[in-house]
């Protein structure tokens, strides 16, 4: 019955976050990731550990299905941001049985999607995904002030702006709901 429970809530979040960000593509996916971050980590306090990869591989998988021409890339990058996310949540001890630390969700969100958007673009660029981008105008400095330090910044103040904003969804209407369903994470 757990199991069922997880599965339904990690595939409806899921469904959440690919309803928001299938119909785009990068760069413009980069900066949805304000609406990405509050979900998986949400899934993250409400499953537990794994439940961040569960949600990321339902909404890279629904992402590939509606943008075939980035199939293995929005399932890996999807999927690896909600590792990301189960990773940070558990090395920083977001959480202690029933106590959230708002601060450690923060930054647990705020490293993984700075490390997440910077592999993506990284990514991107050095395989020419984006054919619109013509790097050869731009030196190495210049590379990194207009195209990563944005990304860098961005995926700072989303980390940060979407763990704070779970951990006060979390605690004001979550905490009581989903008492039963989460074991505590050590």
């Amino acid at each position: 019955m757990v199991e069922n429970r997880k599965l339904i809530t990690a595939t409806l979040l899921g469904v959440a976050i690919a309803a928001v960000k299938a119909p785009f593509t990068f760069p413009v996916t980069d900066y949805l990731i304000i609406i990405e971050v509050p979900i998986l980590a949400l899934s993250f306090l409400i499953l537990g550990r794994g439940g961040a990869t569960l949600t990321g591989v339902v909404n890279g998988t629904l992402q590939s299905a509606v943008k075939v021409s980035f199939f293995p890339f929005d399932l890996i990058f999807a999927a690896s941001f909600g590792i990301l996310v189960d990773v940070f949540g558990t090395v920083l001890k977001v959480r202690a049985g029933e106590i959230v630390s708002a601060k450690r969700l923060m930054a647990a969100m705020g490293l993984a999607s700075t490390v997440l958007g910077v592999g993506i673009t990284y990514l991107f660029l050095a395989l020419n995904l984006n054919p619109g981008v013509d790097l050869s105008a731009y030196s190495y400095t210049k590379l990194l002030s207009y195209v990563y330090a944005p990304i860098v910044v961005w995926g700072i103040l989303s980390g940060v702006l979407g763990g704070f904003a779970s951990a006060r969804i979390w605690e004001k209407n979550l905490k009581a709901r989903f008492k039963s369903v989460q074991p505590p994470v050590s």
